[in-house]
């Protein structure tokens, strides 16, 4: 038994409204005062600047609505709210603080003043709500009114709910069957009808109210001592969805010429704008809602042809919806479609009529009985609603909402995708928790963010990083945009929506910067480094031109190779800092002659190499040259200075401080060479660590030399490894070396 709608929204009755504004701010009483003026409904402003003068002007003068400041001369606002309240219990009362807090709110509103507004939202928005009160209190005075009049009516009146309880009987009701008004209310309607006619009323007449909002005729009801009586029995929905009944001892007939006035009473208390147009399309009655709606008396409309108030498309659908009703091809009675009203101002409301064919006569088409309620503004959260929609629906990130428990209740994926991005289908998440797609720390990190936007009331959305879980378990990195939705009516937390951003890319753009930041950190280090060794040995062959004044061609050929080495190098090292991982140009390269190449052009004063090879490697021949110097380079650096060796240098003929032995590995153990001293060696403790970037023993060498050499190795495919040598020294091993035949190797 339940038709449930929207009630109608109001508005501000034209009487004219007065307003009582305490306030000590001249300004701001000006300022409002003149905003007054200017709404739509006429108002007069009265102004007091403490609260004993309000009270004083409150026993002289009638006032619709009362705003006051929290801080007056004499006492607070709250303290003149009670004492207003003690003589004026009904009276409108506004709290518009200057300097409000969420604790001074809190207090007024549980004080029970109508509204809160402080003056930073303005004198227009105060006015509005002001408006609003004014308008709520004036409409509760016309339905007590109206309740009252129900009450005295001697017309019996009901009101039942959904199940068919009565919630509500005048006296006239209950006298009419003889019981008390408290022993109906909660009772079900069958106890007042004799039992042959509760079929009918259930199977007939309840559905005939269902579906067209009304029911008009005769049954039978029985009182409580067991007789019955004829009875004009009216039924109608109300817009809460619940039945409002009437009726009526009609034994004598005589009392049906007050039915007319008693429906019209009746419809007029339902507060919807209902009317009924004749056969020729004229209003022949609409109620007091009715024209309040349109802003005509009601005498300015009866007797007036629909289009006066309809627009023309308007009219071409309710003539529609007359011939579906007397079409052969339907049983249906009622029919709902839109309409346009067009008030007095020239305001176009949008609203949603319900109607119903007056009862035939004699065959002929009388008219239509209609209910009309005003959908304008749920056309426009409509608008709204599609508007975001299609603005959702065309992001290319994916939106979701989950509710207070954490649980999916929407999830809208990227433009032109069926599927989210995490591989589900929309429709196999929602309902599930968001940990389906969200590991611990994630939800833990979203649920921190969550309670700081809570208590925040000036942040309104936070964002983090995450990853999502994919559908078969990968991970994807995201940003999480994300909101807490408006509480519920009782301010309680509802859930969150989110936006989420895949990051992917940007990660890995992160990622390849952190490298190239890295590669060009290496890259001033190798400079620093591997330039060094040529350019010492052009400043000495320089240094000892200017010495002697004689420049041969060994000195020449010296500089001129430091110079070259040097090109290469740079040109090496710029590839290294333009590229991640440079493939080397690989090509067959005799590691002894190389050997010997790179044991000229390093400054090996104090020191004597031993070529055990003759080792055919495919390797990129600069880098390699490269790696065999920098090996070099660290064993005459960390060898010769050493006390011992420096002792073997003034105790051997040829002052050798230190030897080199580049040799093959042994082919049963692995493809490869071999660089080893006969130096100091390398504690055993510190072989782990000598390939680190910046590492040195002794603290004085950049600690590149031995990182660079790992990561030639590297890039060419083999393993360097350090051991001790034979004679006590360093000897480091490169397998996994690709060895090339010499021709003839075979025989």
């Amino acid at each position: 038994m339940s038709i449930r709608d929207d009630p109608r929204r109001g508005s501000v009755s034209m009487d004219p409204i007065r307003v009582l504004h305490v306030d000590a701010d001249p300004a701001w009483t000006a300022t409002v005062a003149d905003c007054l003026e200017r709404a739509a409904a006429p108002i007069e402003t009265l102004s007091a600047t403490s609260a004993s003068d309000a009270l004083e002007r409150l026993e002289h003068a009638d006032i619709d609505c009362l705003v006051s400041e929290y801080d007056l001369p004499d006492m607070d606002g709250l303290a003149l709210f009670d004492a207003v309240r003690t003589a004026h219990d009904a009276l409108p009362f506004v709290l518009c603080p200057g300097s409000g807090s969420e604790a001074v709110a809190s207090e007024a509103i549980g004080a029970g003043v109508t509204d809160y507004v402080p003056k930073g939202e303005g004198a227009a928005t105060l006015r509005d709500r002001l408006l609003e009160a004014v308008d709520a209190i004036r409409t509760r005075s016309r339905r007590e009114r109206q309740l009252r009049a129900v009450e005295t009516a001697r017309e019996g009146i009901s009101l039942l709910d959904d199940d068919g309880r009565f919630v509500y009987v005048n006296q006239a009701y209950a006298d009419l069957y003889g019981y008390e008004p408290s022993t109906l209310i909660g009772a079900h309607w069958e106890r007042l009808y004799p039992d042959e006619d509760i079929e009918t009323v259930r199977e007939e007449i309840i559905p005939t109210v269902m579906a067209e909002g009304d029911w008009f005729g005769e049954t039978t009801g029985l009182r409580a001592d067991g007789t019955t009586f004829v009875e004009a029995h009216s039924l109608s929905t109300t817009g809460n969805g619940d039945l409002i009944c009437t009726v009526r001892d009609v034994t004598d007939r005589e009392q049906r010429k007050r039915d007319l006035e008693r429906y019209e009473t009746i419809i007029d208390a339902l507060g919807d704008p209902v009317y009924t147009v004749d056969s020729e399309g004229r209003y022949a009655f609409v109620n007091d809602a009715y024209a309040a709606m349109t802003g005509y008396e009601k005498d300015d409309i009866v007797g007036r042809h629909i289009s006066f108030l309809l627009d023309e498309p308007s009219v071409e659908r309710g003539e529609d919806c007359v011939r579906s009703l007397l079409s052969d091809d339907t049983d249906a009675r009622q029919r709902t479609y839109e309409i346009t009203v067009e008030t007095s101002d020239g305001e176009r409301i949008r609203c949603e009529d319900n109607v119903s064919l007056l009862p035939l006569a004699d065959g002929r088409y009388r008219g239509v009985a209609g209910v009309v309620r005003d959908i304008t503004e749920r056309k426009a959260r409509e608008r709204e609603l599609e508007r975001y929609e299609t603005i959702l629906e065309t992001l290319p990130d994916e939106v979701y909402s989950l509710d207070a428990a954490g649980v999916i209740t929407e999830l809208i994926p990227p433009i032109n995708d069926d599927v989210s991005t995490t591989g589900h289908r929309p429709e196999e998440l929602v309902g599930e928790h968001v940990s389906i797609i969200m590991d611990e720390d994630d939800i833990d990190t979203a649920e921190s963010e969550i309670e700081a936007l809570l208590r925040d009331a000036d942040r309104e959305h936070a964002s983090f990083e995450m990853e999502t879980i994919t559908k078969d378990g990968e991970r994807h990195p995201n940003e999480n945009h994300i909101a807490a939705l408006p509480p519920d009516e009782d301010g309680r937390f509802r859930g969150t929506v989110g936006v989420l951003r895949n990051i992917a890319d940007r990660k890995a753009r992160e990622r390849e910067l952190k490298a190239q930041n890295e590669r060009l950190d290496r890259f001033a280090g190798i400079v620093s480094h591997d330039l060094r060794n040529p350019l010492n040995v052009a400043q000495g062959h320089l240094e000892r031109v200017r010495e002697t004044g004689d420049c041969d061609d060994d000195d020449l050929e010296a500089i001129a190779w430091a110079h070259d080495r040097m090109a290469v190098l740079i040109e090496n090292l710029l590839t290294i800092a333009r590229e991640r991982d440079p493939d080397p140009d690989t090509e067959p390269v005799d590691l002894a002659t190389l050997v010997a190449d790179c044991w000229r052009h390093v400054e090996t004063d104090d020191a004597a190499v031993a070529i055990e090879t003759d080792a055919v490697v495919r390797a990129d021949r600069a880098r390699l040259a490269q790696l065999l110097e920098n090996l070099v380079s660290n064993a005459v650096e960390h060898g010769s200075t050493n006390p011992d060796a420096r002792a073997r240098r003034d105790a051997e003929p040829d002052g050798t401080a230190i030897t080199l032995t580049v040799g093959d590995l042994d082919e049963a153990t692995a493809d490869g060479f071999f660089v080893a001293d006969d130096g100091p060696g390398i504690p055993a403790a510190e072989r782990d660590r000598i390939f680190e970037s910046g590492y040195s023993s002794d603290g004085a060498g950049t600690g590149l030399g031995l990182a660079i050499v790992e990561r030639i190795a590297d890039a060419h495919g083999w393993t360097v490894t350090v051991t001790e040598g034979a004679d006590g020294g360093a000897r480091f091993e490169l397998t996994g070396v690709d060895l090339v035949d010499r021709p003839g190797d075979e025989e």
